[in-house]
């Protein structure tokens, strides 16, 4: 979820069991709660998209229903480890609960289908591109001031070495 060029503020490793208080841990469940649900948003608004495609594609009544909810408790099945702190009972859960929404909005033909946006990395961070930009401007102002004097010596030379000449042709 991170990349070279990304962060997330208000998700911590360090948070320990040992700490003063639980700011950290309460931060943590903070962004991870904004993420379960921004989540859940964009994959109903995906589904929604899936079924409302059907709807425009010669199934007036869109996808089976039942179909959808068996595809997408086998897909979140799909995803469970050994002894993982998800059971298959939670997991039935949420699939019933995702697949009711779903039924709900798109029982019809809407013309606002939901937006669905993919992840970039989180809270991309733009400051790498604006220190580069601050180091070549940097770079270049020493570039200018480096040159300059050399310029300044070459001009000087020619308008010697063009005094010299005159001197030799007359």
């Amino acid at each position: 979820m991170t990349g070279d060029n990304s962060t997330i503020t208000g998700c911590s490793t360090h948070c320990a069991l040992n700490d003063d208080d639980l700011s950290c841990w309460n931060s943590t469940a903070n962004f991870f709660t904004k993420l379960l649900i921004g989540q859940l948003r964009h994959y109903i608004a995906v589904q929604v998209d899936i079924d409302q495609w059907h709807r425009r594609h010669g199934k007036p009544d869109g996808q089976d229903m039942d179909t959808v909810a068996a595809s997408i408790e086998e897909s979140f099945f799909n995803e469970l480890h050994p002894k993982d702190i998800l059971t298959n009972t939670t997991v039935i859960k949420v699939a019933k609960v995702l697949s009711d929404r779903i039924r709900d909005v798109s029982d019809h033909v809407i013309t606002w289908v939901p937006h669905f946006q993919c992840p970039v990395p989180c809270e991309y961070r733009y400051n790498n591109y604006k220190n580069l930009f601050i180091a070549s401007m940097v770079l270049n102002i020493c570039l200018v001031l480096a040159v300059i004097p050399f310029m300044i010596r070459l001009i000087r030379h020619e308008h010697e070495w063009g005094s010299e000449s005159r001197l030799i042709s007359t």
